[in-house]
């Protein structure tokens, strides 16, 4: 049997039963029902089961029944008679209905608004250009180019050489500034001017797209044109180094993990999660947190219209998913808020952090936060938010009184890859039965085992080293492991433009070596696995 071929459904879900035996077996009452829920074939009525955390179950029976729950509810093969996408494209267009309004609502002078709100809104645009500081020149950003798509380049092909090489799509809005904008790179521009010397850009629409999310919707979107895309690469990193400066580090969730597994012990702090949060990031919004040069940066780079099936949709949004600085556009908006409400109530706005739209607050400025969302246009999933009780949630990280209760996400139909990342997590996370029922579904010729810590391309256990003559020979005291590893894809074929790939490799790599592109020809994906063996002096599973 193959490393990545994967199972026949029915099989995969006779290997999830039994791990949802294994777990009520673990479990308690909790957990017992909802395995009734997945014998009775109710996938739908066990993936939204909803929790009551401040109900007398035990930790453990809480854990199991997430576990239970976890094993179908990221499954993209689940027919659940859902039509997932028409589900996606329905909260994507509410979510433009809601821009609307908050547009509207910024229109006006807020009279209808609490002074309250009204203060917080203050201090947030005040927050913001504080944290921001002057606008930078073109110059001083550092542009690139994503790993996504673009408008003209599919994800399958998607590599800097291509993208050089394709046509200079760019947003109709972008079209007056294109030229300044190129400036910045002569070659670039050079490979792409025609006989009469004249430069050639292609404006087009975004393209919405939905990938999936859960066993019930997918997520939307947006597809950004080559030059947006590429502008909004240096935008979005120049943001993130100013929010690192303010105390907001988004290349690391572990304060924010703490900071949950404090509010789930103390009851102090609450994690706040957004529904469709970047979808809902109105354009009269950030109009009006943002400086007024900022906000003309930020949307010079905007593409503000979608097609899909053919409809061109003009968006009250800002901007979306799929857009390089949207990440850092949210983060930087819910912590002015979360710290203009904190400051604004006389609470320390220190315990304040942010990562994306997961937000820790202290729970007393819950109330006035939760006002200045709505106001701001803002929905506070609920289902995913904790102020009250025992449990708290945040950046992947779940904490029932200090307890760590995360669950494994099956997100991918069962394959042996899949059933060598399950068993390594459940060994990981101390749970040997679970670990145990896995590794029985594992074909026997397809078992290997060696230590933690390099990755799961084979199964954590027990496991001897295989020894080298010559190597013992010359004091080598280590041995061999065999591993699964992936294999990329890479371009086949020259590129035109592949002239103008050194001097990208050079801009991009600027002073820092680091920097430096090695891999020149990968695109996204895996082309297959393949068994090597790797050296190691580690004896023990979980030794360093």
């Amino acid at each position: 049997m193959d490393y990545i071929k994967e199972f026949p459904i029915d099989k995969s879900l006779i290997i999830i039963g039994r791990l949802v035996e294994t777990c009520a077996r673990l479990g308690g009452p909790l957990s017992q029902e909802l395995r009734k829920l997945f014998l009775n074939g109710d996938y739908l009525g066990l993936i939204n089961f909803s929790f009551d955390y401040s109900k007398d179950y035990s930790c453990d029976d809480f854990l199991y029944a997430r576990q239970i729950q976890a094993l179908l509810s990221k499954q993209e093969w689940l027919d659940l008679g859902i039509d997932k996408e028409a589900v996606a494209f329905t909260t994507f267009m509410n979510a433009e209905k809601l821009c609307e309004e908050t547009n509207l609502r910024f229109r006006g002078d807020l009279s209808d608004v609490s002074s309250d709100v009204n203060a917080v809104l203050h201090g947030a645009s005040r927050k913001i250009a504080t944290t921001l500081g002057e606008v930078p020149s073109l110059s001083d950003l550092d542009f690139s180019f994503g790993p996504g798509a673009t408008t003209n380049v599919k994800r399958a092909r998607s590599n800097p050489r291509i993208k050089l090489e394709a046509h200079l799509t760019c947003s109709h809005e972008f079209v007056p500034h294109a030229k300044e904008f190129l400036a910045e790179f002569p070659s670039w521009t050079e490979s792409h001017v025609d006989e009469n010397r004249q430069l050639r850009l292609y404006p087009s629409h975004g393209k919405l797209q939905f990938v999936p999310k859960s066993s019930k919707t997918m997520r939307s979107i947006g597809v950004e044109p080559t030059l947006n895309g590429f502008g909004q690469q240096g935008i979005g990193k120049y943001i993130r180094k100013r929010l690192q400066r303010a105390g907001i580090d988004l290349t690391d969730q572990t304060k924010n993990q703490k900071l949950a597994c404090k509010g789930s012990i103390d009851g102090s702090l609450a994690t706040v999660d957004m529904s469709s949060a970047s979808d809902t990031i109105a354009y009269g919004l950030v109009m009006h947190l943002l400086p007024w040069d900022w906000f003309n940066l930020l949307d010079k780079f905007r593409t503000g219209s979608v097609t899909y099936k053919d409809k061109v949709i003009h968006l009250h949004k800002f901007s979306s998913m799929g857009n390089s600085y949207t990440f850092e556009l949210e983060s930087l908006i819910f912590y002015s808020l979360a710290y203009s409400t904190c400051t604004h109530m006389g609470l320390d706005p220190k315990v304040v952090s942010v990562y994306g739209d997961d937000v820790i607050i202290p729970v007393e400025a819950m109330t006035l936060f939760d006002e200045v969302l709505k106001v701001c246009g803002f929905v506070i999933n609920l289902t995913k938010s904790y102020f009250q009780g025992p449990f708290r949630e945040s950046c992947g990280a779940d904490y029932l009184g200090g307890i760590d209760i995360r669950p494994f996400y099956l997100k991918d139909q069962v394959s042996c890859r899949v059933l060598f990342n399950m068993h390594n997590w459940f060994i990981r996370h101390g749970e040997p039965a679970l670990a145990d029922e896995v590794l029985k579904n594992i074909p026997d010729h397809m078992k290997i085992f060696g230590p933690d810590g390099y990755g799961d391309g084979h199964l954590i256990g027990s496991y001897r080293l295989r020894g080298n003559r010559k190597l013992k020979r010359m004091g080598h005291e280590g041995g061999f492991f065999d591993t699964f590893v992936a294999v990329s894809k890479r371009i086949q074929m020259r590129e035109l433009s592949d002239w103008v790939y050194p001097v990208y490799c050079i801009y991009v790599s600027g002073n820092s070596p680091d920097k430096a592109i090695s891999e020149h020809d990968i695109v996204p994906g895996v082309k297959f696995y393949k068994k090597v063996s790797i050296y190691t002096l580690k004896r023990s599973i979980f030794s360093f």
